[in-house]
């Protein structure tokens, strides 16, 4: 049981209730005529056009692959191998409903991201040390495979740690006097807002399993 033990360290990105099955729907739509070139490193493609915010592909592969070993550990965990491919009672393959979850995750974050100056949101010494230590655990103990699937580089990785934790910092800021305002605001972020899925993101596939049933034994 000692993969069990590593594949677990990954799920503390993922809190316990990320996993619901809730299909939010980012108002997304897929991009026929702006398709980034295939020559492209993932951090200077695009995958989602949030709005006028370009989240590139590296970090979209840290959230959608991250998500997927999550869900595969869960299943494990009741004993089973995950089937991306069935269908859910949304109508809707298992990989596009964590899919459409992960991109609605994404969006809300740009949201409460771009609001850091608003809030006057910035972080502290003690927090980017704190996210200097996540991210040298975070190649330690993190699977291969899964490292191997993301293929983020260090100093992107950090980026993207930086700003889910200044996103979250304003959501908290928000919520403190009103609890209904983060939501308010992410609703009528996306009523503003195109969000345009690109072909990189589309072709982001789960068919190649993290963690299986053979890892336990």
């Amino acid at each position: 049981m000692r993969v069990l033990g590593k594949i677990k360290k990954i799920c503390l990105v993922f809190m316990v209730a990320a996993m619901v099955l809730t299909l939010f729907g980012c108002g997304s739509s897929s991009s026929k005529s702006e398709q980034e070139s295939s020559t492209k490193t993932d951090d200077k493609t695009v995958a989602i056009h949030a709005g006028k915010i370009k989240v590139y592909l590296d970090e979209a592969k840290y959230y959608a692959y991250t998500a997927q070993g999550t869900y595969e550990t869960y299943y494990l965990t009741k004993g089973k191998d995950l089937n991306w491919n069935k269908k859910t009672s949304k109508g809707v393959s298992m990989e596009n409903l964590v899919k459409s979850t992960v991109l609605d995750d994404i969006c809300r974050r740009e949201c409460m991201y771009a609001l850091r100056d608003e809030y006057a949101v910035t972080l502290s010494q003690e927090e980017s040390d704190q996210i200097d230590i996540k991210l040298s655990n975070y190649y330690t103990e993190t699977n291969g495979e899964l490292l191997s699937k993301i293929g983020i580089s260090k100093s992107r990785l950090k980026k993207v740690f930086e700003k889910k934790e200044i996103a979250d910092k304003v959501e908290n800021l928000m919520s403190f006097n009103d609890k209904k305002l983060p939501d308010e605001m992410y609703k009528k972020w996306k009523s503003d807002n195109t969000v345009t899925a690109e072909v990189q993101w589309e072709n982001i596939s789960f068919k190649h399993h993290i963690f299986t049933s053979d890892d336990l034994y």
